[in-house]
């Protein structure tokens, strides 16, 4: 059975790749269920992650030189704890989902791998990942600890957990610190401030935008669309306030003070930023490494998502789990090291190379990461929230990018695809 879920979901990624994609970062608290003890702490089980031994076969994407560096610190810190483990580190280039695919129907599956929240109901519905909660009972490891928001996206319909998240991340406002010396807060404040820009400073625009809801969900939030009901049920993206919204955000392109990152030359709205392009971009902390090692001379801040019409403070969050494969071979090796880069201390290594934040509450923010770090505190999952959420991410990016191609900048043909796609999504 397992093998045809991945032949159909084979067969969906071609589709999918034949007409394009979208692209998301690989990011709202309250407590999680899970026992209190001590990450680490051997249960009364009997379970001792010291005396286990052998392989454990790590992968995952790596986006950044600055990634792979982080990932190869905190690992540094893994055998002095547990010696018996050796760590066989497998980084994919290219497209990691299709490969991933590839691997689970071949039956080569890491032990331990990245699943980025965009598709992680989809796999754990196709059987593709295993339910951790055994191991979470035997070991007593403290799931307790982990930002809700982060942590719900990994857990299926049944209940159960089907993969720690490794950090998060929040949108946040990054502006150019010399043009912009007082960034705006509200909505109404930023339309005000980049109109004013327009022609100014040598930029290009005063803002980088994203055409699809890797970013444009945070504004539709803002201003008091959805594109589903708060229990998932039903489309919202066709309501009043949410066409509005997404008028609301294509307006910004109509009327000047917004591009994208395509028609601004740069491979994303962080490289324009950098370039001195535009003054302000909505990012998240992979900035920071980035800017730091390509644009140094570049002075920049951070600010919250601008509050709109919804008069609630509001951002979207991405996030990834460390998860084991359904058939991965060595599960215990797997976990004990998922235990180490999902706890305490293998967290704070990884995330004090200034990737992500922390998706635990036990570990310090990082510095300079102030500001996104206080948007985990109401920010709505990015991605995760629905199934077929891939496909309609797509729809919206490909209708949106068309209205602004065009010159038309009508919400009704976006709002429309992007409905049909919620509809077929929420139908199966």
């Amino acid at each position: 059975m397992r093998r045809l879920l991945v032949l159909a979901a084979a067969a969906s990624l071609v589709a999918v790749a034949c007409g394009g994609g979208t692209a998301s970062p690989s990011p709202a608290e309250t407590e999680g269920p899970g026992p209190s003890a001590s990450p680490g702490e051997t249960a009364s089980t009997g379970w001792d992650p010291t005396a286990i031994s052998g392989p454990a076969i790590l992968s995952g994407w790596r986006s950044s030189p600055e990634e792979g560096e982080a990932l190869t610190q905190a690992l540094l810190g893994f055998p002095a704890q547990y010696p018996n483990i050796q760590v066989d580190y497998r980084p994919i280039a290219g497209d990691y989902r299709t490969v991933m695919i590839t691997k689970i129907s071949s039956g080569e599956v890491p032990d331990l791998f990245y699943v980025n929240a965009e598709y992680a109901q989809e796999w754990i519905d196709q059987g593709f990942l295993a339910p951790l909660d055994d191991y979470i009972a035997k070991s007593g490891f403290d799931t307790g600890q982990f930002f809700d928001g982060y942590a719900s996206i990994f857990r299926g319909k049944d209940g159960k957990t089907y993969g720690f998240p490794k950090d998060g991340n929040t949108i946040a406002m990054a502006y150019n610190s010399t043009i912009v010396t007082s960034p705006p807060k509200t909505m109404d404040e930023l339309v005000s401030a980049a109109t004013a820009l327009v022609g100014q400073s040598g930029l290009a625009a005063p803002i980088c935008l994203n055409p699809g809801l890797d970013r444009g969900l945070a504004f539709l939030y803002a201003q008091g669309g959805s594109l589903v009901s708060d229990d998932g049920a039903t489309e919202q993206i066709s309501t009043d306030a949410s066409r509005a919204a997404v008028q609301w955000y294509l307006d910004l392109f109509k009327n000047g003070i917004g591009k994208t990152a395509a028609d601004l030359g740069s491979g994303w709205c962080g490289e324009a930023l950098g370039k001195g392009q535009v003054a302000i971009a909505f990012e998240g902390g992979w900035v920071d490494p980035y800017m730091a090692s390509t644009f140094p001379d570049i002075k920049y801040g951070w600010a919250e998502m601008p509050t709109g019409s919804s008069g609630s403070p509001v951002t979207i969050s991405y996030t990834v789990s460390y998860s084991i494969g359904a058939d991965s071979v060595n599960k215990d090796q797997a976990f004990v090291l998922l235990t180490y880069l999902a706890g305490k201390d293998g967290m704070e290594k990884w995330t004090a190379g200034g990737v992500a934040l922390p998706s635990r509450r036990d570990v310090p923010i990082p510095a300079g990461k102030e500001v996104l770090a206080k948007g985990s505190d109401y920010a709505r999952p990015g991605s995760g929230f629905m199934p077929g959420y891939v496909d309609v991410q797509k729809a919206f990016q490909d209708a949106f990018t068309a209205q602004i191609q065009g010159k038309t900048y009508d919400a009704g043909p976006v709002v429309d695809a992007t409905r049909a796609a919620i509809d077929k999504a929420l139908s199966q």
